[in-house]
């Protein structure tokens, strides 16, 4: 074995460091090394994954370790389509090993070779990340290689081992002018090349958007940008994604999540996402429907609409079978459109830290051995899990546990994790695993929760952007999605029977579309959807509690502002019930509808209003931002506990009677 590392102090904590230097696919491709394909092979001891190399990109990637060729062109698609892709070397990538946010590894085994050529047999490749002060961080990169023959001794020692991990260090010196602001992306060479002085000429319209040698970053057809910022999205925001769409590296462009972005780019996430949809309609994006692994969260299958998602999924990685019953599951994405530019989706790493996001912390334990992570953990719930079986154990982080509480024993045996669970003080935690079983297994301490930046199933169908644009999207038949919470508001008019009767059903009716028409600002404006009208009713559905109660408050202004011709007090004319919680998606009448208790209850809740009113449950003032926006109303707040039909127990409701 032959072995190597080099050292450099930068400017940065580690975990401002880490979600750069853990990015492996990326940090693979800006080193110039090739692109992989991995694929799962289920052997005697469960699934592995099996990497693969091809010819020309593996020459093209080592002609750039002994040549200033550049990591642009040693993984451009333009030279590697005239280089040939039969296979040269095989290899067992074993699951990484690391505790965030500060050290990564992982083990190739070559097992497979053509001509037996391959320089390598094994290789160990990583990094640490060591505090040496509160803003300054060391970054060890190593590799340990063991050469399959006398040229991969040669190769090993002069260009792989050292160039590889100063490579490392080199990239950290960008990620460090990045993190100051003096680079705009931390991979500024995998950012496309575009030109607007020389862009392409505008094309006929019937060719519009495809550049005369298919080059990645071709501008997307004028017009269709002029529409995206000229309709419904701010101008700052469309060109915003329209430099995203077409500079961003190939990667970045493929499965957009727009929340992540959002958050990336300091915009809001209704808005960014807004922008999404009416670029899709525009031609400039494609939405898919994304099914996550419940177990490592990477997609699993993809869909054009709801309605081929179908009922089940599998992962072959995890080696696991899942029904499709969770909306956290379903995730829209989006990849910029052939048409306005080419892009390839080519992987350089997939196992890499963050890749998995959701993980604090894997290690792999030996037969019959122990091993021990040391992690950070902050006050929340955390799951031990066992790789190979994925039972799991739970870690409870609570400041009420005793300060000395810094370490945890786990057994595993028989595929089972004890003890079943365990609490700890927040900080630096020592969880120590023995491993009585016969085989390897591998261990990590996960977050269980979902990521908070995914664009779900359940939150798109609440915007009413989506519905008014992809109306037709529907869930398969018979699918049914458990939503773990959403906000929904019922309106009626009070006395309404009683109002056609007074001034007649032409003038009633007309008053009720007016109606319809200022209440759907009002919701519109405060990101909810209408799910349907029954009658003179709305159901309506929200993403969280506050927007549910900042709408009502603004449908109870604008209803002010209704022509009733002195028939009806339009101050007193409007009920509202809100009320939170889980419930099942589904479809119904070929559109997208929601159904339980939680439905229910809202139901019943505004049948305890009187005009003029807002009830909300205890569910929605505890959210705190519901809460504020219910205290900064302004409002007379009647509380008391009732029983609604239909429900067993009684509950508390709030009746808001805004100011006159």
């Amino acid at each position: 074995m032959v072995t190597f590392e080099a050292r450099g102090r930068f400017q940065a904590r580690p975990e401002q460091l880490w979600p750069f230097l853990s990015d492996t696919h990326r940090l693979n491709r800006a080193m110039g090394l090739p692109a992989i394909t991995l694929r799962p092979e289920r052997g005697s001891d469960g699934v592995r994954a099996i990497g693969e190399y091809a010819a020309g990109p593996a020459l093209l990637s080592f002609l750039g370790q002994i040549a200033p060729i550049g990591s642009r062109r040693a993984t451009d698609e333009r030279i590697l389509r005239w280089l040939p892709r039969f296979i040269i070397a095989r290899w067992v990538e074993h699951p990484f090993e690391f505790v965030t946010p500060l050290h990564y590894t992982v083990r190739r085994d070559y097992f497979w070779s053509l001509l037996d050529l391959f320089p390598f047999r094994e290789a160990r490749l990583g990094a640490d990340l060591i505090p040496v002060s509160d803003d300054i961080t060391e970054v060890r990169a190593f590799a340990e290689i063991v050469p399959r023959n006398a040229l991969g001794g040669l190769m090993t020692r002069l260009v792989i081992g050292p160039r590889s991990c100063q490579a490392v260090l080199d990239q950290c010196a960008v990620f460090e002018r990045h993190l100051r602001g003096e680079v705009p992306h931390p991979f500024p060479d995998l950012v496309a090349e575009t030109e607007p002085e020389r862009a392409p000429p505008r094309l006929p319209p019937q060719v519009e958007g495809v550049s005369e040698s298919g080059s990645p970053g071709v501008l997307a057809p004028p017009t269709a940008w002029d529409r995206l910022a000229d309709g419904h999205v701010a101008p700052d925001l469309a060109e915003r994604l329209r430099d995203h769409v077409l500079r961003a590296p190939d990667d970045e462009v493929i499965k957009m999540r727009p929340f992540a972005l959002a958050d990336r780019w300091a915009t809001d996430r209704h808005a960014t996402l807004v922008a999404f949809l009416h670029a899709t309609t525009a031609g400039l994006v494609e939405m898919t429907w994304d099914v996550l692994c419940p177990s490592c969260r990477l997609s699993t299958k993809s869909a054009s609409s709801l309605a081929s998602l179908g009922h089940g999924s599998e992962c072959p990685f995890c080696d696991v079978t899942f029904e499709v019953t969770n909306d956290r599951q379903v995730e829209v994405r989006f990849t910029v459109a052939p048409s306005v530019r080419t892009v390839s989706d080519r992987r350089f790493c997939v196992g890499g830290p963050m890749n998995l996001p959701h993980i604090v912390a894997q290690i792999g334990v030996a037969p019959n051995d122990s091993a021990a992570l040391d992690v950070a953990l902050a006050p929340g719930t955390y799951a031990a899990v066992c790789r190979k079986t994925r039972k799991s154990a739970l870690i409870e982080v609570s400041a009420a546990a005793p300060s000395d509480a810094r370490a945890i024993d786990f057994t595993i045996e028989e595929g089972n994790v004890r003890p079943l669970a365990a609490t700890v003080t927040p900080g630096s935690i020592r969880v120590r695993i023995n491993n009585r079983d016969p085989d390897p297994v591998g261990f990590g301490v996960d977050n269980p929760g979902w990521p908070e930046d995914a664009a779900t199933a359940a939150i798109v169908g609440t915007y009413q952007e989506f519905r008014d644009l992809f109306g037709a999207e529907i869930l398969a038949p018979g699918l049914q999605l458990a939503i773990q919470r959403l906000t929904f508001l019922f309106t009626d008019l009070t006395g309404s029977t009683a109002l056609y009767q007074r001034i007649g059903q032409a003038r009633a009716f007309r008053l009720v579309q007016d109606h319809f028409t200022l209440l759907g600002t009002a919701i519109a404006d405060h990101r909810g959807a209408i799910v349907k009208t029954i009658g003179d009713a709305i159901m309506v559905a929200f993403g969280s509690p506050a927007d549910a109660v900042r709408g009502a408050l603004a449908m109870q202004r604008a209803i002010r502002a209704l022509n009733t011709d002195g028939v009806v007090d339009p101050r007193r004319l409007l009920k509202i019930g809100i009320h939170a919680g889980p419930c099942i998606a589904v479809t119904a009448n070929e559109k997208l509808d929601y159904f339980g208790t939680t439905i229910n209850t809202a139901s019943r809740v505004e049948h305890e209003c009187q005009g003029g009113q807002i009830v909300v449950t205890a569910s929605v003032r505890e959210d705190p931002e519901a809460d504020r926006a219910v205290i900064e109303s302004a409002a007379t707040i009647e509380s008391r506990r009732t029983t609604l039909r239909g429900l067993a127990e009684p509950i508390q409701i709030f009746a808001l009677t805004p100011a006159d």
